[in-house]
């Protein structure tokens, strides 16, 4: 985009320099170096390099324009060497082994060999990260750090693969990491482990695209990071130069989650792999990979390429171009051919972040170094920053003018405002050039204002409070979205409104975790209000898109179902128009505007209940549904409201308790609130339940089966039918603990009933048929539940007494089985009624095996027994059984062998003694075989049981006392030279204790018990 403009320049015309002694032999000029570590003036000592290891200096004099001799140093060059100003040290390789010198140069420099780097070939350092690497013939490479001391301390050693033999180049891009170059593969080591880091296909692809399937056509350069968090952890990119293109590589965390191609800019989720740009790297982590950052294209192949910052420099044999470092677009060529090396001899203050080494910057303009053959030396002075700055606007190079405020901070000539204002409209360029997403990435880089960006859309989309500000801004008043445009448009500011959003909230949990909890202030929460009122506006929108229908309206469900800060009537009124009613449910259930949610279901039940009432088929109406589905949605928003909104609750569930009384019940017995002591208060629930009407249509539940039903179900037909199915569900289910009272009122509310049937009542309950049938089921099985905690004292006198099984589950409550007993046994005759209450009551536990005695004393003694229980039984279920006369030899005979029967059946459970005494002499023995052939058996083995305890008991005394006689024979020897184990000291003639772990130790170090 910038390329269609005419650049700036970025350095002023080359100043050749006289040269006082140049070498004799300039064609073996290598590189060109240079140390801010002089003595005396401030002027930079330049070093030229030759191939025959000499290295010779000389001082710059700028106002002369004449670089002067000052001294050769034999043997010190190698095409690896590197004067390290900021550790005082000049680093290079002869013999084959480390040397170190210390700056500046001396005359005869005390030259330092580092012995344990015998049979180097090759090695890089970073300065900034203090960390140095070198390379041994025997492929090993090993790994120092320059330590405080100002020694190289070891740190690491590693074996490179043979794949990567021969090496040809190393460049350290972090503390943790270097980038080694074969002759036909290249990695990135981790030093710290020994792995590679990985590279995967996609990453490759261009990488062999770009270099046309070499390494490169000239030496790897590694390049500051554009982003600040990077530059001040010192982790470098790496630039990698083929024919026609070149690539700059960056270290990044590996990320496995696998976006949707079909949501690029990230308009329906968070786009994980967003969160890590720009941020700083956490180099300890295993997780890194090796990915593509920027290319760039050229027409020349480059010889060499230099970095002088905020520019990059390719030696293309005829020129030299730069390129400006952030935008990578060509500003300017140097009409330099084949030089024998480029020099940075002075950068400009923001190439170098902190304090640490101010006392080596220079405040003179940044210089560059060239020189060519013969032995031409040029001064390249850089024009300021703020020129070019200035340049680059005034050339609507806004790209350029925008790298180079965000890459030389310090020298930036704009104002904040001014800075903004040149970032917003570079931003605009983007977006109308249909780069949308780049501009949205560049937006929220630059934490340009919400409002500047929402400029550029539809009047009719922005919040009414701020829609007035866009009839005074220009910044979009040639250009009106429309279309499939507007849709893209749309989805990219969905995208950068997003990530604005979680870099607010991200910015809150941050200041929550710290020592200082902090909330949102004004300007964040009016910013969070603007943001999530224009994400659900333009989630709206794209909805209608077919296309992205169905992802749009999800991400619109999570946006108004989590937290959030939407002005409450804009979003109302935008998603009611547009028809949105399941999104503006949640909203308003996610802002807790509860009363507006209830009204807004009730609105369209109605509506749904008319359309259904107008045609049988409607048509197709978007969100709308049945009036049923709509009823089915109230009973579930008011299973969630606890106390504080409990007249809410019973206003709205009036209408559908009236029309689905079934549906409506579950609002109240299917609770979902977590607390219990925050649920409504059931004794308020059942008078609200007494109080409501049903209407006669409407769909209640049927009878339940004539026959022994499980779990009879009433049909809902009257408010008092609620009030029983409500507590009695409760109760059965637990869900909640209610009263006594609320338990009394469940067996109140079933007698009512049955008296108001008006029908004849039987004995039994099996055998009453009907309604009344039905209620005397439900109140017999809310009798025998265990967990009804009802007053049964109280239940007797309101029972009446022709319901006799009811009373029977009465006086159980009461623990009175003798009564109950003589109801089944006595008053309704049925021998297997009263065995099932004596197995039922042995079985749970709420009486003991003499039930069984007592219901053959019923049985054997009708006389006594029924005597002693007259006054009860007779105001229970009216005048006593005619006792049994012994002259009645059928009744007799009846008893006599209902008692065998018991006799039989249970002989385990029933007392000898006790069944024996009340057996009559006349009774024959045969029928009596089966329960003493049980006695005499459970006697037998109840004996055998008791012998073979005995002897187990005899056996484990004899093992106990062997090894108690074992552990009193067992000996040890102790030494007089032996050592307390508590104080140390030897043992000597002194008391001693040993204990069961083999320690000794003196008797008074023992410990306590």
């Amino acid at each position: 985009m910038s390329s269609d403009h005419a650049p700036g320049a970025a350095y002023a015309a080359g100043v050749t320099v006289e040269v006082e002694g140049p070498p004799k032999r300039p064609n073996q000029t290598e590189r060109l170096l240079c140390s801010l570590r002089v003595r005396g003036d401030l002027s930079p000592l330049l070093f030229v390099g030759s191939s025959d290891g000499n290295l010779r200096s000389y001082v710059s004099d700028g106002r002369a324009g004449v670089l002067r001799w000052q001294a050769d140093y034999k043997r010190l060059f190698h095409a690896c060497c590197v004067f390290l100003d900021h550790w005082g040290v000049f680093i290079t390789l002869t013999d084959n082994r480390l040397k170190l010198v210390d700056l500046p140069l001396q005359s005869d420099p005390q030259i330092l060999d580092r012995e344990d780097t015998k049979g180097a070939i090759l090695f890089a350092t970073h300065e900034e990260a203090k960390t140095l690497c070198v390379l041994l013939k025997t492929n090993t490479l090993k790994v120092f750090d320059w330590g405080v001391n100002r020694v190289l301390e070891p740190r690491a050693q590693h074996e490179l693969p043979p794949s990567l033999a021969p090496v040809q180049q190393l460049v350290m891009l972090s503390e943790s990491h270097v980038f080694i170059q074969g002759k036909k593969q290249w990695a990135v080591l981790n030093l710290d482990s020994g792995r590679t880091l990985n590279v995967s296909p996609d990453v490759t692809q261009p990488i062999t695209e770009a270099l046309e399937g070499s390494i490169g056509v000239c030496d790897a350069l590694a390049l500051p990071s554009r982003f600040l968090a990077r530059r001040r952890q010192h982790v470098l990119d790496l630039l990698l130069c083929g024919k026609h293109h070149a690539v700059i590589l960056t270290i990044n965390e590996e990320n496995d989650v696998v976006e949707d191609d079909k949501d690029e800019y990230g308009a329906f989720e968070d786009r994980k792999l967003d969160e890590s740009e720009g941020k700083a790297l956490d180099v300890s982590t295993s997780q890194l990979c090796v990915k593509v950052e920027r290319k760039i294209a050229y027409k020349a192949p480059p010889r060499g390429a230099y970095h002088h910052h905020p520019l990059l420099l390719l030696d293309q044999t005829e020129q030299i171009a730069v390129y400006n470092f952030g935008s990578l677009q060509l500003m300017q060529t140097i009409p330099v051919k084949a030089p024998y090396g480029v020099c940075a001899a002075i950068n400009v203050a923001s190439a170098t972040l902190g304090d640490a080494y101010a006392n080596i910057r220079d405040d003179r303009p940044a210089t560059l170094f060239t020189v060519s053959p013969p032995f031409n030396v040029q001064t390249h002075q850089m024009l300021p920053i703020a020129q070019q700055v200035a340049a680059s606007m005034g050339n609507r190079r806004l790209e350029d003018a925008v790298a180079l405020c965000k890459l030389c901070p310090e020298e930036s000539p704009l104002s904040d405002a001014d800075q903004r204002k040149l970032y917003a409209d570079y931003g605009f360029d983007l977006f109308r050039s249909g780069r949308r997403q780049d501009a949205m990435n560049f937006w929220f880089e630059s934490e340009i204002d919400v409002m500047e960006v929402l400029l550029l859309f539809p009047r009719n989309l922005l919040p009414r409070k701020t829609s007035a500000l866009r009839k005074d801004n220009n910044n979009n008043k040639n250009r009106t979205l429309e279309g499939e445009e507007l849709v893209e448009s749309l989805l990219a500011l969905i995208g950068f409104l997003r990530r604005k959003r979680n870099a607010y909230l991200h910015h809150e949990s941050e200041s929550m975790l710290g020592l200082r909890v902090s909330s949102f202030g004004p300007n964040e929460e009016s910013a969070l209000e603007l943001i999530d009122t224009m994400l659900v506006k333009c989630l709206v929108v794209v909805a209608e898109k077919e296309e992205y229908q169905e992802r749009a309206k999800r991400a619109l469900l999570e946006v108004v179902t989590d937290q959030n800060w939407c002005e409450i009537g804009e979003a109302e009124v935008f998603l009611r128009a547009h028809g949105r009613f399941k999104a503006l449910l949640a909203f308003y259930s996610a802002r807790k505007l509860h009363r507006k949610a209830l009204e807004l279901l009730e609105d369209l039940e109605r509506s749904a209940a008319s359309a259904a009432a107008l045609s049988d088929k409607s048509e197709d109406t978007g969100e709308l549904q049945s009036s049923h589905d709509y009823m089915v949605l109230i009973a579930q928003y008011l299973r969630v409201l606890g106390r504080k909104h409990a007249e809410l609750v019973f206003e709205f569930s009036r209408r559908v308790l009236s029309v689905n009384p079934a549906l409506g019940l579950t609002i109240f017995t299917q609770r979902e609130v977590s607390d219990a002591n925050k649920d409504i208060d059931p004794s308020a629930v059942l008078q609200h339940l007494k109080s409501c009407s049903i209407a006669p249509s409407s769909d209640g539940t049927q009878l339940g089966s004539e026959g022994g039903a499980e779990k009879p179900a009433l049909p809902l037909t009257s408010s008092q039918m609620l009030a029983i199915e409500y507590l009695t569900q409760v109760i059965y289910e637990g869900t909640c603990q209610l009263t006594p009272r609320l338990h009394d009122e469940v067996v109140y509310l079933l007698l009512d009933l049955i008296q108001a049937q008006r029908q004849r009542l039987t004995s039994r309950v099996e055998s009453q048929r009907g309604m009344t049938g039905l209620l005397r089921r439900k109140l017999l099985e809310f009798l025998e539940f265990p967990g009804a905690v009802f007053h049964p004292e109280r239940m007797l006198s309101r029972t009446p007494t022709e319901m006799v099984d009811e009373h029977a589950a009465l006086l159980s409550k009461l623990g009175r089985h003798l009564e109950v007993l003589q109801l089944y046994a006595l008053e309704l005759k049925d021998a297997a009624l009263a065995e099932a209450y004596c197995n039922r009551c042995y079985e749970s536990k709420t009486a003991d095996s003499s039930i069984y005695s007592t219901l053959l004393k019923i049985y054997l003694r009708p006389q006594y027994h029924t005597q002693a229980g007259s006054g009860t039984a007779s105001a229970i279920v009216g005048s006593p059984p005619k006792p049994y006369r012994s002259t009645s030899s059928g009744s007799q005979s009846e008893a006599v062998s209902a008692a065998i029967n018991v006799l039989n059946k249970y002989a385990e459970r029933i007392d000898v003694s006790t069944a024996l005494e009340l057996l009559s002499a006349d009774v024959p023995a045969a029928p009596l075989a089966g329960f003493f052939r049980r006695v005499l058996e459970r006697q037998v083995e109840r004996l055998r049981n008791g012998q073979v305890k005995k002897q187990l008991s005899k056996m484990e005394n004899f093992k106990v006392r062997e090894q108690l006689s074992t552990k009193r024979k067992g000996s040890v020897t102790v030494w007089s030279s032996q050592s307390c184990h508590s104080c140390g000291k030897k043992l000597g003639v002194d008391t001693f204790v040993r204990l069961p772990t083999g320690a000794l130790l003196h008797y008074s170090c023992q410990p306590v018990p």
